[in-house]
């Protein structure tokens, strides 16, 4: 028997992303500190062994204290707190990252999480 190789694949064209859904990494890692902060006396640790992230980095991103952007580890930690994001670097002359979010659904979401979370209580 002999398989033919044709060399070829099937591969889907990468879409262009939609730039209504997208936040930036400020409001991102804004957003991860606030969820992060959530967390309860003593479960951030189990929370870093479950999703395979590195405990000083999540407790530094935490509390403010990274040294520089970190789009790859708020990217991880948007996506182990159920939030599927992509990384977009525009405009394409500068290094701001951009986080696109999956339809209108998550956005509205995020954007009402991210209210509760920096709007300062009465």
């Amino acid at each position: 028997m002999i398989e033919e190789v044709t060399g070829q694949t099937d591969v889907t064209p990468l879409p262009f992303p939609d730039l209504n859904l997208t936040v930036s990494y400020a409001d991102a890692l804004l957003y991860a500190q606030g969820r992060l902060k959530m967390l309860g006396s003593g479960e951030l640790k189990p929370f870093c062994e479950t999703h395979q992230l590195t405990y000083t980095n999540i407790v530094n991103l935490k509390n403010g204290k990274l040294k520089r952007e970190e789009p790859r580890l708020v990217q991880r930690v948007l996506s182990s707190l159920g939030l599927s994001a992509q990384q977009l670097h525009f405009p394409l002359t500068g290094q701001t990252t951009w986080f696109v979010l999956p339809d209108a659904e998550a956005l509205a979401s995020f954007q009402a999480q991210l209210h509760f979370l920096t709007v300062p209580k009465a």
